[in-house]
């Protein structure tokens, strides 16, 4: 009960105890019980004694879970104790106990507050054993919500801007560990966590360097964190860290770029402030995930129009082609993903044209791993839609390269990017025929047949160019085997598709006399006059386009092919009730089938002409035309005459003369020229006013003049018409 007796004893215990030697013989329970009871006595000098004896004892981890068990407790009472001697004490203690796990949940939920009492102690080794502890504790857990309840972070922030490294360091390496947490974003921008540890960047050593780059890629993590730090100048922070060669601090810089470059409102800043050279030298680094952090960074930066804009404008260094060569399968995809992303726009495709990107690009393309290719062809599309470019594209070798790479490879979407490079190619002229020597159309007859729609869009339009150039190279899209996939194309269920294949048809026949032979020994005139009954207006007309191909010149069995599938019918039908653009190919073909003879005599006993003389009067110019020339056909032969009157004909070819049209003048004038013939029509065509436009054509040097004196001619053989000539 002696209180000198027992702080003596206690001051004995606590001078052997400095010796870890002697903890073995103190190591009982009754011994240690003692002294912990000790800490709750009233006596302060006691207290001391005590904690000076517990702190001691705690060198050795053979005590630490009997403490924690019996007196964790009494330690974190007395640290609340103003005594400046049991708060050093306790904070030791506190120091020893922090590695052990099995103290946390007591240090945290019981004393947490009084240990950021200690860490703002005015004794320098009391923060630094208080701070120590936080350290250790914030690295053990992963709720940290009471370290940011209490204050930890401003406790942490508040050392970092004192001028002892080793407190920096702690509270460094404390603000590192609990960033991992998602709470590190409230209030983040007013902590001035950035500020304070971007100042002591420049005197800090290695260790406070690698603490430092951790905190910076832990907070780059949280998207909120993002702008205060870009702000607050931590891209050239990281430059700074770089200047020791350590591949810890060098993993974290490249994943904090990695993090903040991933944000879209900042990339143009990160660039000002030196990021891409940053993320140079960083590339240099022999650790694969410092590589791979380096590849994603640079995906992000060469997506920003704004860098690209920058980089364009100035001689800045372009990493990208020296990544496309690299032997590093993250730095080759990080090349392709950003040549694809700068294709997307006339600045970037300007860039890497400059740059010399087009031969790596196009090397990439037949790269073996399939991401790197699928964005490399992704970026030739690109390319290829532009006219301005897609000559580079060509020069260098990219129809043969897309080729190969449609030739060897399955995946859907390089196919897709191939299929679209080859139908922006096949728009030129120049190139066509090169595509052609290629034998791009049996490719192309591939693609046709996939199952990704758009791939069979791009194919079909693809084939669809490439069928329209001269007649040879006609015949050697033919011989290649389109016509078959064309068939197929017709009858798919997609009127994009179908419309394609249709034109390509058209394309064919006109100035092929064998293409048109093959076209209907495969029989397509049947599938094209099913499509003349869709709905679709423009498939209709294309189909019109496709049959008129056909029908037209002087082989009698590209017009009797139509008569044989019954195609009179429908295309009268159509012609009824169509749209102008459909009555127009619908009487174009009419004409170019009333050129045979058997062919006429049909579609006169099917009662048309009536039809075509009230289509016209009131259809577009180019229904008159038509029309014109039908009418012009059917007057050759005399025993038409009279059911051109009945239907009103001669109305209608004067009127059609006398249209301010080249063309319709031409074929008025022919087809007055033989009704001027039929002594009966003389009179009457005088009176419907047919001499002043057949007088109108004489004054002019044009192909009408001679029908039209022609026409003359046979009217004044009728005395009544001569005062009126």
């Amino acid at each position: 009960s002696d209180v000198d007796t027992v702080r003596l004893s206690l001051g004995a215990l606590a001078n052997l105890a400095e010796g870890i030697d002697t903890h073995s013989f103190m190591d009982s329970a009754p011994i240690l019980d003692t002294i912990v009871d000790c800490l709750d006595r009233d006596e302060i000098d006691v207290k001391r004694e005590a904690g000076r004896v517990i702190a001691n004892l705690l060198s050795s981890s053979e005590i630490h879970l009997h403490v924690i068990r019996r007196g964790l407790d009494s330690l974190i009472r007395l640290s609340a104790y103003t005594c400046e001697e049991c708060r050093y004490l306790t904070a030791l203690a506190f120091r020893k106990l922090s590695p052990t796990i099995s103290s946390h949940h007591a240090l945290i939920n019981d004393g947490l507050q009084n240990i950021i009492s200690l860490v703002k102690d005015q004794d320098g080794k009391t923060r630094k054993h208080a701070a120590t502890t936080l350290r250790d504790l914030s690295a053990s857990v992963n709720d940290n919500i009471l370290f940011f309840k209490h204050g930890v972070p401003a406790a942490m922030v508040e050392l970092v801007k004192e001028r002892d490294k080793e407190n920096q360091i702690i509270a460094v390496a404390t603000l590192r560990f609990l960033s991992r947490g998602a709470l590190i974003k409230d209030n983040f921008s007013d902590s001035g966590i950035v500020q304070s540890v971007v100042r002591c960047i420049s005197w800090a050593n290695e260790d406070m360097r690698c603490q430092i780059a951790g905190l910076f890629a832990n907070l780059s993590e949280h998207r909120e964190c993002q702008s205060t730090m870009v702000l607050n100048g931590v891209v050239q922070a990281v430059g700074t860290l770089l200047s020791i060669e350590n591949d810890e601090i060098w993993q974290d810089c490249s994943r904090a770029l990695a993090n903040i470059c991933a944000n879209e409102g900042k990339q143009a800043t990160i660039h000002r402030q030196g990021g891409l050279k940053t993320l140079a030298k960083l590339s240099n680094s022999k650790g694969e995930v410092c590589q791979r952090y380096v590849a994603i960074a640079m995906r992000f930066m060469s997506s920003s129009i704004e860098v690209q804009k920058s980089l364009a404008k100035g001689n800045s260094d372009f990493p990208f082609i020296d990544f496309a060569a690299s032997n590093l399968l993250d730095f080759q995809r990080a090349a392709a993903a950003a040549f694809a992303a700068m294709s997307l726009n006339q600045t970037g495709r300007s860039l890497v044209l400059r740059k010399g990107g087009i031969k790596p690009v196009l090397q990439l393309c037949i790269h073996l791993d399939l991401n790197v290719r699928r964005d490399a062809v992704f970026c030739v599309a690109n390319f290829a839609g532009s006219p301005d470019f897609r000559q580079y594209i060509v020069k260098e070798g990219g129809v043969e390269t897309v080729k190969a790479a449609a030739s060897t490879n399955h995946n859907v979407e390089l196919l897709r990017d191939a299929s679209r490079a080859m139908s922006s190619f096949s728009a030129d002229t120049a190139t066509k025929e090169l595509m052609i020597a290629q034998e791009i159309p049996k490719v192309l007859c591939k693609l046709a047949k996939s199952a990704d729609n758009a791939t069979q869009r791009f194919s079909s339009l693809a084939l669809c160019n490439l069928c329209s150039g001269t007649r040879e190279q006609k015949e050697l899209v033919v011989k290649q085997g389109v016509l078959r996939v064309l068939l197929f194309l017709l009858r798919f269920p997609d009127l994009e598709v179908e419309r394609c294949a249709s034109l390509a048809i058209a394309a064919l026949c006109l100035g092929s006399d064998r293409n048109k032979a093959e076209i209907i020994d495969i029989g397509f005139v049947r599938p094209l006059l099913e499509t003349t009954t869709y709905p679709d207006t423009r498939m209709r007309q294309c189909a019109l386009l496709a049959l008129n191909g056909i029908a037209l010149g002087d082989l009698p069995e590209t017009k009797a092919c139509v008569l044989k599938e019954d195609g009179l019918s429908p295309l009268l039908a159509l012609i009824k009730l169509g749209d102008d653009e459909s009555i127009h190919a619908g009487l174009y073909i009419l004409g170019t089938l009333a050129e045979n003879v058997e062919i006429r005599d049909a579609l006169v006993a099917m009662d048309c002409l009536q039809m075509i003389v009230d289509k016209s009067s009131i259809g577009s110019i180019e229904i008159k035309r038509a029309a014109a020339y039908f009418l012009s056909l059917l007057s050759e032969c005399p025993e038409y005459h009279d059911g051109i009157r009945k239907a009103g004909g001669l109305e209608s070819v004067v009127a059609l003369a006398s249209l301010v049209d080249e063309e319709c003048q031409d074929y008025g004038a022919f087809t007055l020229a033989f009704l001027a013939n039929n002594k009966s029509f003389q009179v009457p065509l005088v009176k419907m006013g047919g001499v002043r436009p057949l007088v109108s054509m004489m004054a002019k040097d044009s192909e009408s003049k001679h029908y039209a004196a022609l026409s003359l001619l046979k009217l004044a053989d009728n005395f009544e018409n001569h005062v009126t000539i």
